[in-house]
């Protein structure tokens, strides 16, 4: 069964930080290469949304890699059918960070 796709407003930001940065840094190609990344990825958790690792089953939340900087925190909800979008992560940011929001 298909998983319909919920973005959270964190994740509508941390996804638009991540392609700014993008943009400054990187060429037009990179960003388009990401954004593939992101769609590719989202319509394979919408078929198998216990891809990404689980890394606290309490609250259902899983991390699966887009691409080597760039993880998915997201958290499946079966009863509903749901994948909620958490936040992206850049891998190269403090772990701390991630824990204490």
């Amino acid at each position: 069964m298909v998983h319909s796709i919920i973005w959270s407003e964190l994740a509508i930001k941390t996804y638009g930080s991540n392609i700014e940065y993008l943009e400054t840094a990187f060429t037009e190609t990179e960003v388009k290469a990401f954004i593939t990344a992101v769609q590719k990825k989202l319509a394979v958790l919408s078929i198998h949304p216990r891809v990404g690792r689980l890394t606290n089953k309490r609250e259902s939340l899983r991390w699966t890699v887009i691409h080597k900087r760039v993880a998915l925190i997201y958290r499946h909800k079966p009863l509903k059918h749901e994948i909620q979008l958490v936040r992206f992560w850049n891998n190269y940011q403090d772990p701390k960070r991630l824990k204490s929001k």
